[in-house]
């Protein structure tokens, strides 16, 4: 059996930093973990149309947060010229409170960043096949789409991506992955931008899993 490594997990702390940044003593960690949790599950059930990246989140003091939102669509969150940020922003207050209906109210700085359109994430791939598959597209067309909305310059030096489960209504689940150029994934100087997502068919769950080489450090 394979032992699989995640390509994040396996840079963070070494080329890649954590999402959530912060620290806290015993009492108080377990809070801070879920709470972080339960806001990221939030923001992407409510606004799964927005494409999101990456959600940092950064705590100095007690009741403070700085939050940076890396986002395909930031015109859904916040409209087409940020009228609507300080409205998201008092969103993400309530659902803070939610979690927590007897804290005191959180200080939070909010940061709404678009991605550029000369780069191809991980992520905006994923959901770019999931809309097309759950519209019944078959996987080989949906794939074979994808290439031809991404030139090679996009994702510079390499690409993967994998494909699971009950492909074009089979019977049996089997998988499907294309490749192209490299992908150093035991090289730690290498950055990796990964994301695993789900489509939900009339044949049941895909697993989509996207791999993205970017830059590699030079030694």
């Amino acid at each position: 059996m394979g032992q699989k490594v995640h390509p994040v997990g396996l840079r963070l702390g070494i080329t890649q930093p954590h999402l959530s940044q912060w620290f806290a003593s015993k009492k108080n960690y377990s809070k801070y973990l879920f709470e972080d949790y339960f806001l990221r599950k939030t923001l992407l059930q409510r606004y799964r149309n927005a494409g999101f990246e990456k959600i940092k989140i950064l705590r100095k003091i007690e009741n403070h947060l700085e939050i940076t939102i890396h986002v395909e669509k930031p015109s859904i969150l916040v409209g087409n010229k940020g009228e609507d940020l300080a409205v998201f922003q008092q969103e993400i207050k309530r659902i803070l409170q939610k979690y927590q209906p007897s804290q005191n109210e959180k200080k939070v700085v909010l940061y709404v960043l678009g991605s550029s359109p000369t780069s191809a994430s991980a992520s905006s791939m994923a959901d770019f096949l999931i809309d097309l598959l759950e519209k019944r597209i078959p996987y080989r067309i949906a794939l074979k789409l994808l290439f031809q909305q991404l030139p090679r310059k996009k994702f510079q030096k390499g690409l993967k991506i994998q494909i699971s489960g009950r492909l074009n209504g089979a019977e049996i689940a089997r998988r499907h992955w294309v490749r192209e150029g490299r992908l150093p994934l035991q090289t730690l100087d290498a950055h990796i931008d990964y994301c695993l997502k789900t489509a939900q068919t009339i044949y049941g769950i895909l697993g989509i899993k996207v791999w993205v080489f970017s830059d590699e450090k030079e030694t």
